[in-house]
Parts: structure tokens; C-alpha cells; sequence
């Protein structure tokens, strides 16, 4: 395809083509890999001369860049391809992309690295280093260097290589969450715990792992037999960011026995919590019951913080037994995109309307509806292409939709086809 652009509309089942054709060759290549290996640099050189005819937004050529190169760099290993070789044509590749898709590259294919082909990076990229750290010029290219070499050795869990490296050149998280993870795999707790609330103790925007080491820490914590710390650990978070996920790292850490008791801790909790977190953990819980009455205690407008992925599968599951509450989600979601304005999205919020027109209606609240559809003609009169199919709604005709194909074809048919 080359010749042709690739709009952000086409990019995705571009991709899944580039994907079904790679996983094809993958599997050629484990039988044939010295055949598949310069099929498969034919096949990187196509996507580098692709990388001006593509929409990037996603970097959906990028991530699948990646995924080339970590099969090329299996293959050449299967093929018995020398370390020496496979680095200089790692180093073409690198000089080969104009747009920058591989300026990562070494770090990149370093998870798909066997013993000899480490090694092989290993003695280059030592060499680099030893010749950067001459030249205070070349800062970035002795930090991208150092940065190599830690996840190098992080792979091949060196953790004297590493922790030696560290000592030298500064620890960061990842550093810290690598080294945790390796002890913890050598059932060594210890040291585990020790570099874990080490990169807890650091503050830093490059390589954050706060997240991930919080719930490697208490992790360690389990498996050396101090549960009840994990549990408190995590509980500490939960009273800081009240969420459903702050509550299953709770639960996670805790016994099933526990579960019942703390799930009850929770729930009041929730009752003070942020909406759009206790919103998602109530509907997540299945406490539809407590979630209906901290929806009738907040205004209309704090509904719209509830993000839509969410707010539509609560209003949902709300429906039959709470009607009321679910149609003010509905009405919250739909004034969300008429605040803002977000004309393709107009659709969704005649959708919306109808649905809490249907469910107003369903409880005998007709006289809320009609208020609503007072207000929505006042103030969002001017909406040209928002208003007539609004009042399709009103009217009691339903959200206006594009025609079925059934619908298209009939008149050419000359009747109505039964589906």
C-alpha cells in the first residue's frame, strides 16, 4: 500500500492486517528461521518508507514497529546469526528510520535478548560509555547509555551489575522496582523490601513507579509473613484516594475472612467520597441501594463528573428499581456534551434524553420531563443541529437515527424486507 495514506480512520485495521501478517511469518519462522530472516527486513524496511504515509496520532505504526523488531531480533537469534552481526544491523535500522520510531530500539528488543546477544550489547554498550564519559557534550547520549545498561542487567537479573551501576551513576524507581521484583522472585525479602521502600523514599517525574512499587511492597510484605501491614499499608491509601481500586488493593492484600468486615468499612467511606469515585465503586459493588441515595442527596450538576464510560452502565443498572436516579444520569450525561458543545456527539444526547424521557415517564414524573424539556428549549435554543432532533424526542417520535440498510433498499426492492 505504499503510495497511499493512511487516515486515523484506516489506521487501525491497517494495523490488524500488519499484525495477522507478522504473527504468520512468526510461525514460518520458527521452522524456517534462516529463510523468514530477510523477509522479515524487507518487511521493516516497508514499514520505515510507510512511516510518511500513515496518520501518527495513535502510533499504532510505532508500537507495531516494536513488535517487528523484537521478532526480527528472535529470528536472527534462531538463525544463529553472530552477536557482532545482529548489532550492526541493529545500528542500520537506527540510522535507517528518519521519523524516530527506533530511537529507542535497543531498549526495545533487550527483553527478547538471549545470553550471547546481552553479552554482545553489553561489551557495546560499555564501550559507548566509556567513550561518552569523555565528552561532557554528549550528556544525553551517556544517560541514554547508562539507562540501557541498568535494563540490560535488570533483564538478565545481574543484580550485582545493577545495583554496582546504581551505586555509581544514581538509583531511580525503575532501578529500585527491578531489583525488589528479582529478590522477591529469589524469595530473598529482605533485600526486597529494602529496595522497594527505597524507591518509595524517591521523588521523581522520569520514571515513576510509585504505583507499582506500593503494591510490590506489600506484596513482599505477604509473602514474608506480615499480612496484617500490607492490609494497613493499603487501607492507609484506600482513607487517602477512596476508589474501587484503592479498595481491591485492600482486598488483595487481605484474607477472605477479612473481606466482609472491611468491604463494611468501606461503604462508609464511600458515603463522604468523591461522586465519580464512589459512583463507580457502589455500582462495582453491587450496592445499588446506597448508591441511589448518595445520588439523591447531590445537585444535578455534580452528576456530570461522573465520567460517560462509567455514568451509562450505573444509570443501566439503576433503571428498573431507581428510575429517577438513573434518569439524571442520563440528563447529567447529555447537558456534559451540550456544555461543551461537542457537536458530534449530539446524537448521544438525544439518545440519553429519550432514555430518561422513557424512565420519567415509566414512574409518573411526567411534570420533571417536561420542566427539562422548558429548560433544554431556553437555554439551548441556538443549538442548530442540536435542537431538531431534540424535539423529535419531545414530540414523542423518538432520537432521530440514520437509516437501516433493510430501510435503504426497500424502496429499490419495492417492499419491506423481513429481518
Amino acid at each position: 500500500m505504499l503510495g497511499q495514506f493512511i487516515s486515523w480512520r484506516e489506521v487501525s485495521e491497517f494495523h490488524n492486517d500488519l499484525s495477522d501478517l507478522l504473527d504468520g511469518l512468526a510461525t514460518f519462522a520458527k521452522k524456517h528461521p534462516r529463510v523468514a530472516l530477510p523477509i522479515f527486513e524487507i518487511f521493516i524496511a516497508g514499514g520505515l518508507e510507510k512511516s510518511e504515509e500513515i496518520d501518527h496520532s495513535g502510533n499504532d505504526l510505532g508500537s507495531f514497529l516494536d513488535e517487528l523488531a523484537c521478532a526480527w531480533t528472535r529470528c536472527n537469534q534462531d538463525a544463529g546469526v553472530k552477536g557482532d552481526e545482529y548489532l550492526q544491523r541493529l545500528k542500520h535500522w537506527i540510522d535507517a528510520d528518519e521519523i524516530g520510531f527506533f530511537s529507542d530500539l535497543e531498549n526495545t528488543i533487550i527483553p527478547s535478548l538471549k545470553k550471547d546477544y546481552r553479552k554482545a550489547l553489553e561489551t557495546e554498550l560499555l564501550g559507548r560509555l566509556n567513550t561518552l564519559s569523555k565528552e561532557p557534550s554528549q550528556s544525553i547520549g551517556l544517560r541514554q547509555g547508562i539507562a540501557s545498561l541498568k535494563l540490560l542487567y535488570a533483564e538478565a537479573k545481574n543484580t550485582k551489575a545493577l545495583i554496582g551501576f546504581c551505586e555509581r551513576y544514581g538509583v531511580d524507581q525503575k532501578d529500585c522496582f527491578n531489583l525488589a521484583s528479582t529478590f522477591l522472585g529469589r524469595k530473598k525479602y529482605d533485600h526486597a523490601l529494602e529496595w522497594a521502600e527505597k524507591g518509595l523514599k524517591l521523588k521523581e517525574d522520569r520514571y515513576y513507579k510509585e504505583y507499582e512499587l506500593k503494591e510490590l511492597r506489600r506484596k513482599i510484605l505477604k509473602n514474608c509473613g506480615r499480612r496484617s501491614d500490607a492490609v494497613s499499608d493499603a487501607w492507609a491509601d484506600f482513607e487517602k484516594h477512596p476508589s474501587i481500586y484503592s479498595l481491591e488493593s485492600v482486598l488483595d492484600s487481605a484474607t477472605k475472612n477479612e473481606h466482609s468486615d472491611i468491604k463494611d468499612k468501606a461503604l462508609i467511606t464511600f458515603e463522604k467520597a468523591d461522586l465519580k469515585e464512589a459512583a463507580v465503586a457502589l455500582h462495582k459493588l453491587k450496592e445499588f441501594e446506597r448508591l441511589a441515595i448518595r445520588l439523591a442527596g447531590e445537585k444535578d450538576k455534580a452528576l456530570q463528573s461522573i465520567f460517560y464510560g462509567n455514568a451509562i452502565p450505573i444509570a443501566e443498572a439503576l433503571s428498573k428499581k431507581h428510575p429517577q436516579q438513573a434518569a439524571r444520569i442520563y440528563v447529567a450525561q447529555a447537558f456534559e456534551i451540550l456544555d461543551e458543545k461537542r457537536a458530534k456527539a449530539y446524537h448521544h444526547a438525544h439518545d440519553y434524553l429519550q432514555n430518561a424521557k422513557n424512565l420519567l415517564e415509566q414512574c409518573g414524573d411526567a411534570p420533571t420531563w417536561s420542566a427539562l424539556v422548558t429548560s433544554i428549549r431556553s437555554e439551548h435554543r441556538r443549538k442548530s443541529s442540536f435542537m431538531p432532533g431534540f424535539e423529535k424526542v419531545a414530540a414523542g417520535d423518538g432520537p432521530p437515527r440514520e437509516p437501516t440498510f433493510e430501510e435503504r433498499i426497500s424502496k429499490k426492492l419495492g417492499r419491506q424486507i423481513e429481518v
